[in-house]
């Protein structure tokens, strides 16, 4: 048998640390819910084990798999598989009257339809408050009573329920659009939204769904895919929902379906959740979690017992697997900044190039030799801009007449670490309208190379600001205002990992030859994972645009990324530098704001040559953005709907409130998602 590859070794401790998470139960049965905390759990179980099963629902043959229906079309038509105990989804606060905290939710789950010989309703992952509730079939996939059940007949009108259907009939009396669509039911069949699966669900094969609701930012997506290790990086379905009326602090997860007159199986094949998102604080663990309701608690089965060593054994465990993870990780940093800082040749015909991405003018290999010449051995002459982390950026020609910008750091610390961040940031995000478009990187003994696309139109500050030259109009502008929300949207929520640019301003926003805005220059970038908490460093970035919090906590966050959007909004509308004449453009604004002459604040350079309600949009965003209570900012998401006009301003008070300094990692309900502990975690296989 040949050698195991490198990769498969250091993958390895990972992977054992994730069977061997310590199973707390934060939903547990039975005693175990008066005195356990609502600590992290993983659960690994199969479909034969602690499965509440209803109507048409069987395991299959060998318990490989879970049938909600039959290939028949005779029988209920309908089946629901729940997992037996009750997940927690909201938990106390400390303060007395304050609302419960939420958690937020994904889950990963293979299913096949295989129709016998036609198709039926589809099939939903479901969380609902009933453990009994089966809804008819006929369209209504079992999760919710027909228009003429009656609350004796139907669902009892105390069941909560939401779920996300895969819907394979169109049924125009519930207003479907046609029949193969992923759908948000939100308490009723009406969906609330729906979207192309991206997939034929009809296909006959396994499709893997990954489906994710973070709370904070009360959004919910859907990914679905054939494929059941590559998620697509679009999801299929993205909603702006609140679910918290409808979560009660304990709920049932699972799948349902049904045939209605058509006949097909519907399989589920393997099924992951979790729930997270708690704050992990004193209060959380000492709160004694309380039993269900009695009418669902009586049949639940309780978990085997644990031995009483089981936590000191697990203790010691994660204690050597976290060293030993430590070890691992640390030398795969090393030897991969080795790899990157070590001279390829002491010659430089020998210079190893490094080229990521390809586009229609620049095909072929990148080296360094053709980098030096299309800078002309990076000339003074060709110098355009001194980026933040104190790389030089030059003009370049490529030998096929593609204008570049070359950012060039010196292959020494801290130039290598900005040039690593950067890296690493745009290889999370490498496509988006509204970025600066990276094409390549290339290294060599003394210099480590950034090539990007040119930007013929130089930059906003310049744009904005430079003496003499033409007046950038409001067209542009605005539109410049709302590309860089769109960016840091996506930086934040659509990135593989949430990225926190750290250094938004006019200078580092640039024009491309139409004057569309790219944002660019990521040498202080962090990238943080979705839900993991940002680390405290020496505040970095440009004042004027930095967020109070921040100065005095170091600890970046989005918030932090919005006041700093919240200012260049301000900027490009009033044609002010963040501070000028010694008053800074927000406390202006916000004076004219409370004396009911907002708009008075635009540029006068404008000369009134612009859209008043646009104008009114970007400088009231442009206060919400920079509210000095961090928790009052709305996420980029939400900033992108108000400049667009498609959801309603915040309020701003007439007076600027004081500022409130305390860090983030203390808040919870913000637009950030600050999760520290997992709830629950149950798998199937």
């Amino acid at each position: 048998m040949p050698p195991p590859h490198p990769s498969t070794l250091f993958l390895l401790p990972l992977l054992l640390l994730a069977v061997h998470l310590p199973p707390a139960a934060a939903a547990a049965a039975d005693s175990r819910h008066a005195s356990t905390a609502a600590t992290s759990s993983y659960r690994r179980i199969s479909w034969a084990s602690n499965l509440t099963l209803l109507g048409s629902a069987s395991i299959l043959p060998g318990a490989f798999a879970v049938a909600l229906t039959t290939n028949s079309s005779d029988g209920i038509g309908a089946g629901r598989a729940l997992f037996s105990e009750p997940v927690r989804f909201l938990l106390p606060r400390p303060d007395p009257g304050a609302a419960p905290a939420q958690a937020s939710f994904s889950t990963r789950f293979t299913f096949r339809i295989t129709p016998s010989p036609s198709y039926g309703d589809g099939i939903a992952f479901v969380l609902t408050s009933s453990r009994t509730f089966l809804g008819p079939s006929n369209g209504f996939l079992g999760l919710f009573p027909s228009a003429s059940a009656s609350d004796d007949d139907g669902e009892p009108a105390d069941v909560h329920t939401v779920a996300v259907e895969l819907d394979t009939h169109r049924d125009v009396a519930l207003r479907d659009p046609d029949g193969n669509h992923v759908a948000l039911d939100a308490g009723s069949i009406f969906s609330v939204a729906s979207a192309s699966p991206g997939v034929d669900l009809k296909a006959g094969v396994p499709i893997t769904a990954w489906i994710e609701y973070r709370a904070p930012r009360r959004r919910l997506r859907a990914w679905l895919s054939y494929s059941s290790s590559r998620k697509p990086d679009k999801a299929a379905l993205s909603v702006d929902v609140d679910l918290s009326g409808l979560l009660l602090t304990y709920m049932y997860a699972g799948f349902s379906a049904s045939n209605g007159e058509g006949a097909a199986l519907h399989v589920v094949e393997s099924w992951a959740f979790r729930t997270f998102g708690f704050p992990n604080t004193s209060h959380a663990s000492a709160s004694p979690i309380p039993s269900p309701p009695p009418k669902d608690q009586a049949s639940l089965k309780s978990p085997l017992p644990l031995p009483k060593d089981h936590h000191h054994h697990h203790n010691l465990f994660y204690t050597v697997m976290g060293g030993a993870l430590g070890g691992v990780v640390l030398l795969v940093l090393v030897v991969i900044s080795s790899i990157l800082l070590i001279r390829h040749s002491k010659r430089r015909t020998s210079e190893k190039p490094a080229v990521l991405f390809d586009d229609k003018n620049f095909r072929g290999m990148l080296s360094m030799e053709v980098v030096r010449a299309a800078t002309k051995d990076f000339g003074s002459e060709n110098v355009i801009g001194i980026g933040g982390s104190g790389a030089v950026v030059f003009e370049g020609v490529l030998p096929s007449g593609s204008r570049v910008a070359v950012k060039r750091f010196q292959a020494m610390w801290p130039c290598s670490k900005a040039f690593l961040s950067e890296l690493r940031a745009m290889l999370d995000c490498p496509h988006h309208p509204n970025l600066v478009p990276l094409l390549g990187w290339c290294s060599s003994e003394h210099d480590l190379v950034l090539v990007y696309e040119f930007m013929p139109n130089g930059n906003l500050d310049s744009a904005l600001h430079t003496k003499g030259g033409a007046i950038l109009p409001w067209e542009a502008r605005f539109g410049a205002v709302l590309g860089v929300a769109s960016a840091l949207t996506f930086l934040h929520d659509e990135c593989e990992h949430r990225i926190l640019h750290r250094d938004v301003k006019s200078s580092n926003v640039l024009l491309d030859a139409d004057f569309n805005a790219r944002l660019g220059d990521f040498g202080l970038a962090r990238v943080v994972s979705h839900g993991g908490v940002p680390l405290a460093t020496q505040p970095a970035g440009t004042l004027g645009y930095l967020a109070p919090e921040y100065v005095h906590s170091g600890v970046a966050s989005e918030r932090s990324d919005v006041y700093s959007f919240g200012v260049l909004a301000l900027e490009v509308a009033t044609g002010r530098r963040p501070t000028e004449k010694g008053t800074a453009v927000v406390d202006w604004v916000w004076s004219l704001w409370g004396r009911r002459r907002l708009v008075d604040a635009a540029d006068q350079q404008l000369q009134g040559r612009f859209v008043a309600e646009e104008m009114r949009r970007v400088l009231l965003v442009g206060l919400c953005c920079v509210h000095p209570d961090c928790r009052k900012r709305p996420g980029m998401r939400r900033v992108v709907r108000m400049l667009d006009g498609s959801a309603p301003m915040t309020l701003v008070p007439d007076k600027k409130p004081p500022v409130v300094l305390k860090s983030p990692l203390n808040q919870t309900s913000s637009v950030n998602t600050m999760d520290t502990m997992n709830t629950a975690f149950y798998s199937c296989r």
